[in-house]
């Protein structure tokens, strides 16, 4: 029998070290290129997105601003400082109205209680007309304020307390008990002067102050806070420190505020300026900065 040599086996081959060493040169080539062409795209995303997340944050701060201040006692408003008069920390001040009402007044008397405004021993008025109901009734230790015209005025500054009451209890049908009588004048007051009656026989429901407090710091690391449940005082101050206050964070990486108010000549409207910068985390330079315009009613 003839034997046939075993055929050779095919020849295998595999990648050199110089083979694998050139492809990842080339991939690496290949690579940086991709980079360059995709980190200025990518990196323009992360700041338009960065952006649009400093302008979320102001806009939410000054919309919740607006509501609140729009629904102020008339004439309440009163601000301290400001970013761009070098001011560490802006203020911006009011009172919270709740609702409102017509009183009965002496005229109207048809022998129920009536608001008196001559007598400081009388202590009950009665509610015309259908009274408030929750959340916006006449609770205890709410205040009553007649005819607010704002600081300085005689028998008119709610924050001096004296044509501000503080409700001493729950009403009973439509009268209303206050703890005290700021609004009666006495016969013997001197100088002499007229009752602060309003002419429509209106009034405020309120609450107890509440404060907008902007710390402004040019490395944008300031702060927006909303104080409240601090009190009454007649001068405004930075309750920042004051007994039993609460603060809810509105805003941080601020920069600075600027607040303004500007009543309106010969008439019962005010306009409320609100600006508001922000800076964004770990930039010096990145900043936004919103402002916002409330029209007010000044109508005590």
């Amino acid at each position: 029998m003839i034997q046939r040599a075993p055929l050779p086996l095919p020849r295998q081959r595999g990648f050199t070290l110089v083979e694998a060493i050139i492809v990842m040169v080339i991939t690496g080539v290949l690579a940086g290129i991709m980079v360059l062409f995709i980190r200025q795209p990518v990196q323009n995303y992360v700041d338009a997105a960065g952006r649009a997340e400093m302008a979320d944050v102001a806009d939410l701060a000054l919309r919740r601003m607006a509501r609140e201040l729009r629904g102020a006692l008339p004439n309440s408003l009163r601000v301290i400082g400001s970013a761009s008069g070098g001011s560490a920390v802006t203020l911006i001040e009011f009172i919270p109205t709740k609702t409102g009402g017509t009183y009965l007044s002496v005229e109207d008397n048809n022998g129920t209680p009536v608001l008196d405004f001559q007598n400081t021993a009388n202590k009950t008025f009665t509610v015309t007309g259908t009274m408030p109901v929750f959340p916006y009734n006449i609770a205890a230790n709410d205040y009553i304020v007649v005819y607010n015209l704002g600081t300085g005025f005689t028998d008119a500054d709610a924050y001096a307390g004296n044509n501000r009451a503080q409700v001493s209890g729950a009403p009973v049908g439509n009268v209303v008990t206050i703890a005290a009588n700021p609004f009666a004048v006495p016969a013997n007051a001197i100088p002499a002067r007229v009752p602060n009656t309003s002419p429509t026989q209106r009034f405020n429901v309120v609450g107890t102050p509440v404060t907008f407090r902007c710390v402004n710091s040019a490395a944008g690391t300031g702060t927006l806070t909303r104080l409240s449940t601090y009190g009454y005082s007649a001068s405004q101050i930075d309750p920042a420190a004051a007994a039993g206050v609460t603060s809810a964070l509105l805003a941080n990486n601020v920069v600075g505020c600027n607040f303004n108010v500007t009543s309106l000549a010969n008439t019962h409207l005010g306009l409320i300026g609100l600006d508001l910068a922000l800076a964004r985390p770990g930039s010096s330079s990145e900043r936004v900065m919103l402002s916002h315009q409330i029209h007010v009613e000044n109508t005590p």
